[in-house]
């Protein structure tokens, strides 16, 4: 008993003394009262490096030997993280503790805690693998192939989503359950596609979401947001015309009752006759197939914001994402953002920033998690 409780001090020590730095001041920490927001990315801190990084309340905490970070939750009070070392090889972190990963040149991108089991999904090298408590599963080798998201069903069955090129290299959308078993998941004719995320209805049914290649008329193969419910496909809609956008991809998918959430972006074909900037992605989510825009950051080149995860909590819907907040001759410096039912604010406060920083808001935030 008295070990356990050193142990148990020494942890809370540790987590109070590690480097944070209070940078935003736009009002994030009090988004939902009575809720923990948790957002996982990328951003310079106070003296100027970019790092991983993750923000409670509008907080930001520093992850050690990160480049950046991918995905986050949060098990027993402790803040699980994924993403790449500054070594640039998959990672995780448990609150501010760096665990390197086996397999050289890989990227963990997205992290699942079951009990007491640490599941990551990722890629490397030589394919796609996720690592159980740090030990290296392959799923896909000697081949293209990449693990994106990852989750665990209520009977303990893990599930990994992503996507592996056949044969006739066609890319083909996922999933893999328990690491020995992988299902491909259908494709318009002649199209490829890939699997960005995963959901659970009511811990049991899997949803995952991403984008498939659709042909049309005018642009020839179209990228089109998309989920699965286990293998049946729904495509979402564009919005519009495929003379006017390019195409549109889901980043996250959720679950709140029996509504899907997939949070994205459509990306529009610049206007040649507009003076200034068009086109570009555009920040957007749909819910059971309807369009739902986004505030738009500063419009750019290179467009006005995307949407990276989305959760549902008490009626309110929570999107991570970035958006450009300043321009360099009208191209995207983008910028770690939270939307609250649609209304954009910025994690990054130009005035807790060093001075001489003149790309101070270039940032990312890539998962979310709410307590």
């Amino acid at each position: 008993m008295i070990i356990k409780t050193t142990i148990w001090l020494l942890t809370i020590l540790f987590f109070c003394s590690c480097e944070k730095d209070q940078l935003p001041e736009d009002g994030i920490e009090e988004l939902i009262p009575g809720r923990k927001i948790y957002v996982v990315g990328s951003s310079y801190n106070s003296s100027g490096h970019m790092t991983a990084c993750y923000w409670v309340d509008g907080v930001r905490y520093e992850l050690p030997g990160g480049a950046w970070a991918t995905d986050i939750t949060v098990f027993n009070g402790d803040v699980y993280t994924s993403g790449t070392s500054e070594s640039f090889n998959a990672c995780y972190w448990i609150n501010q503790v760096r665990y390197e990963l086996p397999g050289s040149g890989g990227e963990a991108e997205a992290i699942a805690v079951d009990n007491d089991n640490v599941y990551v999904a990722g890629w490397y090298d030589n394919g796609s693998c996720f690592w159980q408590n740090g030990q290296k599963i392959d799923l896909t080798i000697n081949r293209d192939s990449q693990a994106f998201a990852i989750g665990v069903r209520n009977n303990g069955s893990v599930y990994i989503g992503g996507y592996y090129m056949n044969n006739d290299h066609y890319i083909i959308p996922c999933f893999w359950k328990d690491g020995n078993n992988r299902t491909n998941l259908t494709v318009p004719n002649g199209g490829d596609g890939e699997v960005y995320d995963i959901a659970f209805m009511d811990g049991n049914m899997r949803y995952y979401g991403g984008y498939v290649l659709k042909t049309s008329n005018f642009a020839g193969y179209t990228p089109t947001a998309a989920y699965w419910r286990h293998t049946t496909r729904t495509n979402l809609p564009l919005g519009g015309s495929t003379m006017d956008i390019y195409g549109a991809i889901g980043n996250a998918i959720t679950i709140n009752g029996e509504d899907v959430y997939v949070a994205g972006y459509r990306d529009w074909f610049g206007d040649t006759g507009q003076e200034g900037p068009s086109g570009g992605y555009t920040p957007q989510y749909w819910k059971n197939g309807d369009i739902y825009d986004l505030e738009e950051g500063m419009r750019t080149d290179f467009g006005t914001g995307a949407a990276y995860d989305i959760k549902i909590v008490e009626g309110d819907i929570v999107v991570v994402g970035v958006a450009p907040r300043d321009t360099i001759n009208n191209i995207s410096l983008e910028s770690a953002c939270i939307w609250l039912n649609g209304e954009l604010k910025y994690l990054l406060d130009q005035d807790n920033m060093p001075e001489d920083l003149d790309d101070w808001m270039v940032s990312t935030a890539k998962g979310l998690y709410i307590e």
